[in-house]
């Protein structure tokens, strides 16, 4: 059973490493976010630094 999960194992990985070094452009475009506070923000205001990450959760 190992000799059929190595190769499928390796294989998943090598397709994940083409896609992410095929993607040219994989910024978002510049929009507006609606803060916590009312307060609108762009994206590009909090990208100086390096890569965001961006958490999508509800508040009820």
């Amino acid at each position: 059973m190992k000799k059929v999960y190595q190769p499928a194992i390796i294989f998943i990985f090598l397709v994940q490493f083409v896609m992410a070094a095929s993607i040219k452009d994989n910024q978002l475009p510049d929009s507006r976010i609606k803060m916590l506070n009312g307060e609108y923000a762009k994206l590009s205001d909090f990208n100086e630094d390096g890569p965001v990450i961006i958490n999508f959760w509800t508040t009820w």
